[in-house]
């Protein structure tokens, strides 16, 4: 990004036109801004895009700072979903779960793992008091103790440098004012989301170390329902960074050729593309929607039944009275008989997820189908958009066919865990095709500014020209 001019000429200014600003080294730069009445001030030059005539433009304030923030917490959050999905998949010798293994919630102090023997017996001794370890694993040593601490501590510790990496970064930027205001409210959203997913996680945690929050007779475990809202928060956190960034890079490409930028965003505002762009939506919806269904099979274990595809038993679905099991009801009148099957009975569950899954497929291959049988679509899509769907469709039969290998498997915790990775790209790549057929009416604004101060420097220069002839 060009450096802020220093201003050495003088300002014309117009009535709700651009700023044009010539430089002390006498080259032109066009300052595009906010049109501005007669009696205002003049905005501040971080607050415009800044236009060089040898450079198409340097884009907007804060995109160089940005994309990479942007795309490194991407990176970190996406990793911190893969430890997590290892966490709660993992099932070794003993019928365990490691997320159970760290008893309290010390967001500062719990940085820092046992170091000392006394640490480690003090440790174990509150995990021997955990259901967990009373009805399940009584004879655990202080050996696989640690195995499975030290996953949960990581996955922790790995969370805390997520948050980190990002709340610092974005604070620096917003107090020294290098990200435009609608991007520091939106920084400030991401980072509440970030510490909420924390505390998500503990709640999450705290649903299986007591008694009273499982069924009785079932073994300890996490509440399927607290799961599933600790994977939400982080799918939403990470949809937040995703869309951000795109709309970041976006912008950053249209502005350097603006020209070409305005045409490619006056194709995207045709009225056919609309049902497109709302398919892409409703998808990418189906997408997370499903997944969350994947979180609800994960804590009751329900991929663990029914180890066989298309079937399940001996037809495609299981009986109807094994599906709307009254057991599951726990009301005299059995009105919430049907929801609490649908969350909390494993056979319905998967057949949810089977369900969601192949809708999901069937949806995908539908767009497909539309965008290369319709001449209407042949002709408005981008080639960026139809990569876009090419890759939507690749992304879709790897998750299908490591959704199917988990089941048959009996659910091994790399299959399960690279098919829950599997998920979240197939979101990414639903918001990669959504981010290349939308029209970002901000950006479109600053191309028509942008190219409204160009053709204003082209015609001084030619006035310029005529007068000393």
């Amino acid at each position: 990004m060009l450096a802020k001019p220093r201003l050495h000429h003088e300002i014309v200014q117009q009535a709700y036109d651009p700023c044009i600003i010539s430089t002390e080294s006498g080259k032109a730069q066009f300052i595009s801004c906010e049109p501005q009445k007669p009696d205002e001030k003049l905005p501040k030059l971080e607050d415009c895009v800044i236009i060089d005539n040898r450079r198409p433009v340097t884009g907007t304030r804060g995109f160089d700072r940005e994309i990479p923030l942007s795309g490194a917490l991407r990176v970190y959050l996406v990793s911190s979903y893969s430890v997590g999905s290892q966490d709660s998949l993992s099932l070794g010798k003993y019928a365990l779960c490691p997320l159970l293994s760290i008893t309290e919630w010390k967001p500062v102090t719990g940085s820092i793992p046992p170091l000392s023997d006394e640490d480690w017996e003090s440790e174990f001794a509150k995990y021997r008091a955990s259901p967990e370890f009373q009805l399940l694993n009584p004879h655990m040593n202080l050996s696989e103790f640690k195995s499975i601490y030290y996953m949960e501590w990581i996955h922790r510790l790995w969370g805390r440098f997520v948050g980190l990496s990002f709340v610092i970064p974005a604070v620096y930027f917003v107090a020294k004012k290098k990200v435009s205001k609608p991007m520091a409210w939106r920084l400030a959203g991401i980072a509440g989301l970030i510490g909420f997913q924390g505390f998500i996680g503990w709640w999450m945690v705290k649903s299986g170390l007591k008694d009273d929050l499982f069924a009785p007779g079932s073994h300890p475990r996490v509440s399927q329902y607290r799961l599933t809202a600790h994977l939400a928060a982080a799918f939403t956190c990470y949809v937040a960074m995703l869309w951000n960034g795109l709309a970041i890079l976006r912008s950053h490409r249209l502005l350097a050729d603006p020209e070409a930028g305005i045409n490619l965003l006056n194709s995207l505002q045709n009225p056919k593309l609309k049902i497109f762009r709302r398919s892409v939506a409703v998808l990418g919806l189906l997408v997370f929607t499903t997944a969350m269904s994947g979180a609800l099979v994960a804590g009751l274990d329900a991929g663990l039944i029914y180890n066989e595809f298309p079937t399940m038993g001996n037809g495609l679905t299981p009986p109807k009275s094994e599906l709307f099991d009254e057991r599951y009801s726990r009301k005299p009148d059995k009105s919430d008989l049907w929801w609490r099957n649908m969350l909390e009975n494993p056979s319905l569950v998967q057949l949810d997820h089977r369900i969601l899954a192949m809708t999901t497929f069937t949806s995908v291959m539908a767009l497909w189908a539309y965008t290369r049988g319709s001449p209407t679509m042949r002709r408005l899509l981008p080639p960026a958009a139809k990569k876009g769907v090419h890759g939507v469709v690749a992304f879709t039969f790897v998750q299908v066919a490591l959704g199917i290998s988990t089941l048959l498997y009996l659910v091994p915790t790399h299959l399960a865990s690279t098919h829950q990775a599997g998920s979240l790209f197939l979101l990414t790549w639903v918001l990669v095709l959504g981010s290349r057929v939308w029209h970002p009416s901000r950006t479109a604004k600053l191309l028509q500014m942008a190219v409204k101060a160009r053709n204003q420097s082209v015609s001084a220069s030619a006035l310029n020209a005529t007068s000393k002839l």
